[in-house]
């Protein structure tokens, strides 16, 4: 599997998580942390993806760090369709 493909699995596994449990931005944040981790995301060098996986996983800093379920899903999905 190319770097690409791999991107767009991981990226679709998150929207995945968000779609079908309840919504509670700490768990998510949580969940995208050791998702990107365990996919090692990092080294895809992808500055976009890099910012949007802090951006969620960052949520777990305090509610003024809080998107909504929609926004979460709205962002990763922009970013599935500029992959695409």
């Amino acid at each position: 599997m190319n770097q690409r493909d791999e991107k767009l699995r991981l990226v679709r596994e998150i929207i995945e998580f968000i779609e079908t449990q309840p919504y509670d931005p700490e768990i998510c944040a949580r969940y995208v942390y050791v998702k990107s981790l365990d996919a090692r995301a990092y080294r895809y060098g992808d500055k976009r993806l890099n910012v949007l996986l802090d951006a969620i996983g960052g949520m777990s800093a305090g509610e003024e760090f809080f998107y909504s379920k929609d926004e979460l899903l709205e962002m990763l999905r922009l970013y599935l369709s500029e992959m695409q």
